[in-house]
C-alpha cells in the first residue's frame, strides 16, 4: 500500500459508503472493521427492536443505483417507510457489503500515528502499513455515556443499552432503566417483555411520544409539514436537501441546535409496549447509586419539591445516549489525537469532513458538532462520501 492510498477506519453505513464511493472513482483504499458490528451487537440482543428513522432515508450509499433500504426490501416484501427491524437493517447493510463492497477485511485497526507523509497504521493483526489518509467512520460504538454517578459502579452492575449483549440473561430481576429516549424506553420494553421488573427513571417531567405520520398525506399537509430523511417539518427537510448549510453558522450556534434539535421520545410504535406498563419515575434525577451484596440502592429526587426517595434494584441499564469524544479512540496516538482541535470534544472539521491533523478525517456521529444534527444517522452518509471524495480526487 502507498503512502498516496487511504484506509478507513469502521464498515458501518458511513465507512461502507465512503468505500463505494472511493472505488466508483478509481481511488486506493483499504477499509477495516467487521461490516455492521455495532448494529448487529443491537439485534443480537434479542427482542422487536427497530430503527426509529424512515427506511427510505436509511440508505447506504453508492454510486451504483439499486441498492437503497427500499430496493433491499420491496422485492422481499418487507417495510419501506416504518418501521423496519434492525435486523433487517443489518441483513441489508450486510448484503450491501458483498456486493458494493465485497474488499472489506474484517480486522481492526491497532494504532494510528503520524510518519512522515502521512500516517503509520497498525492492524490488530500485526500488520503495519502506511497510508497518505485516514478517515475514522467507527459510528457510536466507543461513544457510549454513563452518567459519573452510575459510571462508579462496578461492572456487574450497570450496563449501557448498547452493551446488553441478551436481555433474556435479566429475565426474573429487578432492573432500573435510566433515561428517558428511543434507548431507555425501547430497553425498558425489551426488559419486561423478557419477565424482567422493569422501572424506568426520566429526568423529563413527561416521556415525548413521536406520533404516526401517514405514508400517504395531502398536498397541503405535504406543503405544510415535508417529509425527509430525517423526519418531518421544514427543518428537518432543509438540513436533508442543503446538508452543508450547518458547517457555514458560528459555531456557538450550531453546537446548540445539535444539542438540542432532537429532543428525547419515543418512536410511535413504542408507545404501546411502554404506557401502563412499566412503572415510571418522571421527573427524577439520581443522586447517588450504592452498590450491595445484591444490587443497588438509588437515591432519587424529584425537580419538582426536591424531595428524595430511595429505589433497590439488582441491576441498573444506562439509556443515557453517546458523547463523542477524541479522547476514546484509543487507536489514535496520545501525539496524534492533541493535535485535534475540538468542539467540545468531538473533532472541529472543516468543510470537506477534514480535522486540524492535515489527512485525518471523521464521518459519521463524530461530525455532527461540524456539520450539523443530520450526521447522527445513516442520512448524511450519501453527502460525507461525496464530499471526502471530491477532496481526494
Amino acid at each position: 500500500m502507498s503512502r498516496g492510498d487511504v484506509v478507513i477506519i469502521g464498515a458501518g453505513p458511513y465507512g461502507l459508503s465512503l468505500a463505494a464511493h472511493l472505488a466508483a472513482r478509481g481511488i486506493r483504499h483499504r477499509i477495516f472493521g467487521r461490516p455492521m458490528e455495532f448494529w448487529a451487537q443491537i439485534a443480537d440482543a434479542g427482542g422487536e427492536r427497530n430503527l426509529k428513522s424512515f427506511c427510505f432515508g436509511t440508505n447506504i450509499s453508492t454510486p451504483t443505483p439499486g441498492f437503497t433500504f427500499a430496493d433491499y426490501n420491496a422485492p422481499r416484501g418487507l417495510e419501506t417507510f416504518e418501521p423496519c427491524s434492525i435486523a433487517n437493517f443489518v441483513e441489508y447493510g450486510q448484503w450491501f457489503q458483498q456486493t458494493q463492497a465485497p474488499w472489506v477485511e474484517p480486522v481492526d485497526v491497532a494504532g494510528v500515528e503520524r510518519s512522515a507523509g502521512g500516517f503509520a497504521v497498525t492492524l490488530q493483526n500485526g500488520e503495519a502499513l502506511a497510508a497518505g489518509s485516514v478517515v475514522v467512520a467507527t459510528g457510536l460504538a466507543r461513544y457510549a455515556e454513563i452518567p459519573s454517578v452510575l459510571a462508579a459502579l462496578p461492572s456487574n452492575l450497570v450496563t449501557h443499552t448498547s452493551k446488553i449483549d441478551a436481555f433474556q440473561a435479566f429475565n426474573g430481576r429487578s432492573v432500573a432503566v435510566v433515561g428517558g429516549g428511543q434507548s431507555a424506553l425501547e430497553a425498558a420494553a425489551l426488559l419486561r417483555e423478557v419477565g424482567a421488573q422493569a422501572q424506568l427513571i426520566a429526568r423529563e417531567d413527561v416521556i415525548g411520544w413521536q406520533t404516526r405520520i401517514a405514508p400517504r398525506r395531502s398536498l397541503w399537509r405535504k406543503l405544510r409539514s415535508p417529509i425527509s430523511g430525517l423526519g418531518t417539518g421544514p427543518k428537518a427537510w432543509g438540513l436533508v436537501h442543503f446538508p452543508g448549510l450547518p458547517h457555514r453558522l458560528p459555531d456557538r450556534w450550531r453546537t446548540e441546535f445539535v444539542k438540542t434539535h432532537l429532543p428525547p421520545e419515543g418512536a410511535w410504535w413504542l408507545r404501546s409496549r411502554v404506557e401502563g406498563k412499566i412503572p415510571i419515575h418522571a421527573g427524577v434525577a439520581v443522586m447517588a447509586a450504592r452498590p450491595g451484596a445484591d444490587g443497588v440502592e438509588l437515591v432519587l429526587r424529584r425537580k419538582k419539591d426536591g424531595g428524595e426517595s430511595k429505589l433497590f434494584v439488582q441491576h441498573v441499564v444506562a439509556g443515557t445516549g453517546y458523547i463523542v469524544d477524541v479522547d476514546r479512540l484509543g487507536f489514535l496516538s496520545a501525539d496524534l489525537r492533541r493535535t485535534i482541535a475540538r468542539l467540545e470534544r468531538a473533532p472541529k472539521l472543516n468543510a470537506t469532513f477534514e480535522s486540524s491533523a492535515p489527512g485525518l478525517f471523521f464521518i459519521g456521529p463524530a461530525s455532527a458538532m461540524s456539520f450539523g444534527p443530520m450526521f447522527r444517522f445513516v442520512v448524511g452518509a450519501e453527502y460525507a462520501a461525496q464530499t471526502i471524495c471530491r477532496s481526494l480526487a
